[in-house]
């Protein structure tokens, strides 16, 4: 969308239109391992269906990996040395629990897998969505115990800005299904971003600049990490991280680390969160690819974000 400025007596509104890409394509190209968005011939972001092929205990699949940057730089990270259980984009607790006993440990790819059952992908327009069912299979019983619809949504929002949104929402197939964060005080668990972040990168949100802390912080609901990602004449890019803590349940706030580490809402904790039997829970999130938006901007777009609601293509 493009900005446009308006100004009476001496108040200034801030619009959003919709902007318009002259000859964009959007396709996505199925391959063995998951399906690739493509924008105009460049890779937007691949979805991983099946695992890959290494070797690792921590591999699995229904992650993103790899994001791509406004200049075609890999922006995420796979199997990191220092985390090899981090993916990309990725959903995953540390206590799994299901018919009243603790199965699993997602975090660390113990006692579960997941099972990517069907995908469809539609091009409208500006927009790409990939939809995605996948079943919790306890490893142990060969059992589904969850299971979850994943609907990404890609848009072409600015000439140098694009939006990644993510639409979970989570079944239980069985009784006494419960997730749960880390069992310390930073209690992390849920939607995370592992970042290839560069060495200037700079953390913000609304309140200001950042600094990531051990413990979660409590800086609103979205946080802009910014720096020099690729080595393009372009100049610094950033990567926006939105959620709506408000309707997490036991929300703990942001664990941001500026160094070898994912980004994540912490919720619920270190206290199981309960799913009843085919009762569901559902999040949201977004992230915006961007040079240069000001924090109005940002706030515009995380109102639209807001009030755009679930996803039912």
């Amino acid at each position: 969308m493009n900005l446009i400025f308006i100004w009476n007596i001496g108040i200034t509104f801030l619009l959003f239109v919709p902007y318009v890409v002259v000859g964009q394509k959007l396709e996505f190209q199925e391959e063995k391992e998951g399906i690739l968005l493509l924008e105009n011939g460049a890779p937007r972001y691949f979805y991983r269906t099946s695992a890959p092929n290494n070797n690792s205990r921590f591999a699995r699949t229904n992650y993103i990996h790899p994001l791509y940057g406004l200049d075609g730089e890999v922006l995420t990270e796979d199997f990191p040395e220092d985390h090899p259980h981090h993916h990309g984009i990725f959903l995953a607790w540390h206590q799994l629990y299901a018919e009243g006993k603790r199965i699993a440990n997602p975090w660390m790819n113990e006692g579960i897998g997941w099972k990517v059952l069907n995908t469809e992908t539609t091009v409208k327009g500006k927009r790409a969505v990939l939809s995605a069912e996948i079943e919790w299979i306890q490893k142990a019983t060969a059992k589904a115990v969850v299971r979850e619809d994943l609907i990404i949504s890609f848009e072409r929002v600015m000439k140098d800005v694009f939006a990644l949104s993510f639409d979970i929402k989570l079944t239980a197939l069985v009784d006494g299904v419960a997730i749960g964060g880390s069992e310390d005080e930073k209690g992390y668990g849920g939607f995370s971003v592992r970042i290839k972040l560069p060495e200037d990168a700079n953390f913000r949100s609304r309140i200001g600049k950042v600094a990531p802390a051990k413990l979660p912080l409590q800086v609103g609901p979205w946080v802009d990490i910014s720096g020099h990602f690729s080595s393009s004449l372009n100049g610094p890019s950033g990567i926006i991280i939105m959620g709506e803590p408000g309707k997490l349940p036991s929300y703990k706030g942001w664990i941001l680390r500026d160094d070898n580490s994912m980004q994540n809402m912490a919720f619920p904790g270190p206290t199981p969160l309960a799913i009843n039997k085919d009762g569901s829970l559902s999040l949201r999130n977004q992230l915006l690819i961007h040079r240069d938006l000001n924090t109005e901007e940002i706030a515009g777009m995380y109102k639209e974000f807001r009030e755009s609601g679930f996803h039912k293509d």
